[in-house]
């Protein structure tokens, strides 16, 4: 019991880390000096990553932790240093937990209830804190989520439950550059805006999504 609690509680503890990490990174990362490094900003990149996603608030009661993936464009027509606009499509996964036993369409499995799985494609922006090298950054954005329930029934029978609801997202996170690419790190928090979705009824699907990824 011990180790699945310390295991669950794992994905949580890099998101927090990751974040007290770019609070805390932008005066010692000052030392870079300013200006840009490597030359100018291309005015379009495109960036890929994975990582997990932890349920947060009502949601943890029924999901387990879940996988993520993300595409994304940057466009940055402003210039070097100046705020890009993101447009990014997102994949989160999750399993339901067992303890969840039935919900508005009947009896559920108890040992395998189901998954719920969120596309989302959001606009908004991305601003590096402090030029150089190794940037912190921080985004935010706005858009559409469709939440796909597939939920097992107790008798052996499926039903799917599929719906697209507004929402938002932001967070922060930490790019090195190594030439023309450049990895990075960063933790979201996601908040899609629903009244009933799968299992459970709440008023909004939040989770933490970390995510590692390449910059092109």
């Amino acid at each position: 019991m011990e180790n699945s609690v310390i295991r669950g509680h794992a994905p949580a503890c890099i998101a927090a880390i990751l974040i007290a990490l770019v609070a805390n990174s932008a005066p010692a990362l000052c030392q870079f000096g300013g200006g840009t490094s490597g030359g100018a900003e291309p005015m379009v990149r495109v960036g890929f990553g994975g990582g997990v996603t932890v349920p947060v608030s009502d949601a943890k009661d029924a999901l387990q932790n879940g996988v993520n993936g993300s595409g994304f464009v940057l466009v940055n027509f402003l210039g070097s240093g100046l705020p890009a606009l993101r447009f990014a499509f997102t994949y989160d996964r999750f399993d339901y937990k067992p303890a969840v036993a039935n919900s508005s369409v009947g009896s559920i499995s108890t040992s395998n209830p189901g998954t719920s799985q969120i596309l989302g494609g959001t606009a908004g922006i991305k601003i590096h804190l402090v030029p150089g090298p190794v940037s912190p950054f921080v985004m935010a954005g706005l858009g559409a989520f469709n939440v796909r329930d597939l939920v097992n029934a107790a008798n052996g029978t499926q039903t799917t439950l599929s719906n697209t609801n507004f929402g938002v997202d932001g967070g922060g996170g930490l790019e090195a550059k190594f030439g023309r690419l450049s990895a990075f790190a960063e933790a979201r928090i996601q908040n899609v805006f629903t009244q009933s979705s799968g299992l459970i009824k709440r008023s909004s699907i939040q989770s933490i999504p970390v995510t590692f990824g390449i910059l092109f």
